[in-house]
């Protein structure tokens, strides 16, 4: 009975969730621009805050001036930060949703095929992978 309680606690994680943060593990950095108030509503807090990342405004091209920070993290930390995502985004129907479950689950939704279609890097000089979230510039931008 006990683990059946334990489970009914537990997440409902997408299908393909622990290859996509076995891949992530795998990334030496990547960026994610979007902005400020999402970062700050979904980022880690804490004393067990595991995610280590560098957080800069957009100052300059197409995307400056619209709220946009760009967060930079090691893959490792990418996990971390999906693990968060995940277990806030897509809370067993038993526990409720919380306070961040619709920012969680948007982030998360643009994180999880941002990651499935990172390649390998062909050059040395190759950027590093980036996942942009801004629903109000065009995917073409």
């Amino acid at each position: 009975m006990l683990v059946t309680a334990a489970a009914s606690a537990c997440t409902q994680s997408p299908p393909g969730h622990d290859e996509r943060l076995s891949k992530a593990a795998g990334l030496a950095r990547v960026s994610l621009v979007v902005s400020k108030d999402l970062w700050n509503e979904t980022k880690p807090s804490g004393i067990d805050n595991e995610v280590t990342a560098r957080m800069e405004g957009i100052t300059e091209g197409p995307k400056a001036g619209r709220g946009l920070v760009r967060v930079t993290m090691s893959g490792t930390n990418l996990v971390a930060y999906m693990k968060e995502l995940d277990s806030n985004a897509h809370p067993h129907g038993l526990t409720g949703d919380r306070e961040n479950t619709a920012a969680s689950r948007r982030v998360y939704d643009a994180v999880a095929p941002g990651v499935d279609r990172i390649k390998a890097a062909r050059a040395a000089d190759d950027p590093q992978p980036e996942i942009s979230i801004d629903d109000t510039i065009p995917k073409s931008a």
